[in-house]
């Protein structure tokens, strides 16, 4: 498969999609909620539908875990796409926690919905990002607000 986005030009994501937005209103208790679009080609034959995680393994270094940004699971196969902001206009597919529901402080009480949509890149300094799109032979039937290891043993 071919992966594409506009937002993403010479290696780096537009600042738009993270906390470095001029415009602060998509800001939401310090995260940032635009996501950004992406498109795809060259499927696979024999693909139900697709899932995808954003996430950030520099984070290890800053707070010990890999940050997943953001998780979506059943993706119907005839879509090939996600528009910006996709994450919070559609129900077109399911999305799972990201990493701002660890539970511990600055992130404890953060809102279920804040935690259940993209979170946008928030690092102090530059982060390595890692998309993987995945082309799956089954819809694996995920609920909203679903955990990555229960997307895991789903595929």
């Amino acid at each position: 498969m071919n992966l594409k986005s506009s937002a993403i030009n010479y290696g780096y994501l537009d600042d738009k999609y993270g906390i470095k937005t001029e415009n602060k209103s998509e800001i939401i208790d310090g995260i940032p909620q635009r996501s950004f679009p992406l498109e795809w080609d060259d499927v696979p034959d024999g693909t139900k539908s697709f899932a995808l995680i954003f996430q950030d393994f520099d984070n290890v270094k800053d707070e010990g875990v890999i940050w997943i940004h953001w998780l979506i699971s059943d993706i119907p196969s005839g879509k090939h796409f996600l528009e910006e902001n996709e994450s919070r206009i559609t129900n077109q597919f399911i999305q799972g926690r990201n990493s701002w529901a660890l539970p511990y402080s600055p992130y404890k009480n953060i809102d279920n919905d804040l935690i259940c949509h993209y979170g946008g890149p928030a690092p102090e300094n530059i982060h390595e990002y890692e998309i993987t799109l995945f082309a799956l032979d089954n819809m694996p039937g995920m609920q909203n607000g679903f955990y990555y290891n229960d997307f895991r043993r789903a595929i």
